[in-house]
This record gives structure tokens, C-alpha cells and sequence, in this order.
């Protein structure tokens, strides 16, 4: 029940997060599918510089493994540095590994830097780090703990249309597995922005 009513949020949230962003990434194993609604995109709230985000995931891997996320998170720029934003938030974890399944609410952190324009009409360009931990208190069930770690770059060759590539570290512990390797790869994939 759990499962269904996770990829029907899921799917629900991927259509009306259009208005700020979808992507899906790819590899030999590995299909996700992602979406950002970002607080820049609803004039109710831009009130302060602070821009608040939802975003949601679903990673599928051929092994019979899943993983959904649903997660919130405040953005702003670095003073002082320019085109470097930091994101902090936490974010809700569900994954499936065979017949186990692992519940977590890890604290996020994320940083990202846009490249200043470049001569010659170089498209944007920009650099991104993401980490994810929750210690067995922030872990539920037979969950004992989660930690994921997301380095990508992105390139807009389209306006509104960026590929992207990256590599994740996944790790969802269990009670008798306490550090099971979900997922360790490399990347490529397209997002859509709006």
C-alpha cells in the first residue's frame, strides 16, 4: 500500500513541479526521474531573498532496488561570493531492497556554482555538490542509518534545457546490514527547466 501510494505522489508531484524543473538520468543499471518546484516560480512567496524547494526522486536500478525522496530546503547566495548558492534542508527516504524496506529522514546539504558568462557565447555552465546523512535517531524501523553523496555538472545548450552529468554514493544501512552499498555510479542525463 505504502508503495503505491509513494509512486502515485511521486508521478502526481513530477506533473505539477513542470513549472520549475524535471530531469531523468540514466546509466547501464539505473533510471531516475527527478523534480524541483522552486519558490522563484510562485509570486506569493517572494517576500524575502531566501527561495525555498521541494524536489522529489525516484531511482529505479535493474538489481531490484528503489528509492524514493521527498524533500524541502532553503537556498541563498554566499555573500560575497558571486554565483555560489547553499541549499540546507532534510528529506524523507523510502527505498526497497528486495523484500527489505528502509525508511530515513537525513539532513541535506547542497552547494552550487554558476559559472560567470564567458566570452564567445559559451552556454551556462554550472557546478553542484549534494550530501545527505541521517544517524540511526533520523533512521525508522530496521533502518540504521543513510548517507548519500551527488557531485554533477550541468551545461544549458537550449534555453531551458540542460544535460547534465554526475556520480552518487548511496548507502541505506539495515540492522544486520549496516552499510549496504545501494548505489555507487556514474551518470548522464536531461532536465527541463522552467
Amino acid at each position: 500500500m505504502f508503495k503505491k501510494i509513494a509512486f502515485t505522489t511521486f508521478f502526481t508531484s513530477a506533473l505539477l513541479l513542470a513549472q520549475s524543473g524535471v530531469g531523468v538520468n540514466i546509466n547501464e543499471n539505473d533510471l531516475e526521474v527527478e523534480g524541483v518546484l522552486d519558490s522563484r516560480n510562485l509570486a506569493a512567496l517572494q517576500t524575502s531573498s531566501t527561495i525555498y524547494q521541494a524536489d522529489f526522486n525516484f531511482l529505479n536500478n535493474n538489481n531490484d532496488k528503489k528509492l524514493f525522496g521527498a524533500g524541502l530546503g532553503a537556498t541563498n547566495k554566499l555573500e560575497g561570493v558571486e554565483g555560489v548558492e547553499l541549499t540546507f534542508g532534510a528529506k524523507f527516504m523510502w527505498s526497497e531492497v528486495g523484500n527489505d524496506d528502509f525508511t530515513a529522514l537525513p539532513l541535506m546539504a547542497k552547494i552550487r556554482y554558476s559559472f560567470p558568462p564567458l566570452m564567445y557565447n559559451i552556454p551556462p555552465v554550472g557546478v553542484e555538490a549534494k550530501a545527505l546523512y541521517a544517524p540511526g535517531a533520523l533512521a525508522f524501523g530496521d533502518s540504521e542509518k543513510y548517507s548519500e553523496l551527488r557531485i554533477s555538472a550541468d551545461i544549458e545548450m537550449i534555453e531551458n534545457v540542460k544535460i547534465y552529468t554526475g556520480y552518487r554514493n548511496i548507502h541505506t544501512g539495515y540492522k544486520g546490514d549496516e552499510d549496504h552499498l545501494f548505489d555507487n555510479s556514474f551518470y548522464g542525463g536531461l532536465k527541463i527547466t522552467y
